[in-house]
């Protein structure tokens, strides 16, 4: 899969969707046991360091070696099935994370991804599969002029 996944190498801000096809529980860090429910989680991250998002999505594509982020605990029992992006210098995730907070039909998962910042979370639950046109469409509405998201679909060997 890494092999044909390329992203652009720039900076940028980014979404990973990811389905639970069972509920299990996992310990997650400092944020303790976690219940993954069967579903749909979104991730909201950005790449703005070196290697900017095709060395971040790279890593998220990959088994984590070594556990370094919340969200390399949810890949280990998560499906990958988009990744959604925004490409600029200008960091995007805690916007990203404060809407879909407010539109109440995305439920966050209470510190995760968020040790770092004052945001709720920076993953979020959802029962029903959302659509990058749906979240296009709403990031225009609260964001007016909000750069265009680009899609990367993991493929498989």
């Amino acid at each position: 899969m890494e092999d044909r996944f390329i992203a652009p190498a720039a900076q940028g801000s980014y979404m990973l969707l990811l389905l639970s096809s069972q509920r299990c529980s996992l310990t997650v860090g400092r944020l303790g046991r976690k219940v993954v429910d069967s579903g749909w989680y979104l991730y909201v991250g950005s790449a703005l360091g070196p290697g900017g998002l095709r060395g971040r999505l790279r890593h998220h594509l990959q088994p984590a070696q070594r556990l370094h982020w919340h969200i390399d605990h949810l890949r280990r029992v998560c499906e990958l099935r988009a990744i959604w992006f925004a490409v600029g210098a200008e960091r995007w995730e805690h916007r990203w994370a404060q809407m879909l907070t407010t539109l109440g039909t995305f439920m966050p998962v209470p510190g995760f991804g968020a040790s770092d910042c004052r945001c709720v979370s920076h993953c979020f639950f959802l029962t029903q599969q959302p659509t990058l046109v749906q979240l296009q469409r709403q990031l225009h509405h609260f964001y007016p002029g909000h750069p265009i998201l680009h899609e990367l679909a993991p493929t498989h060997s």
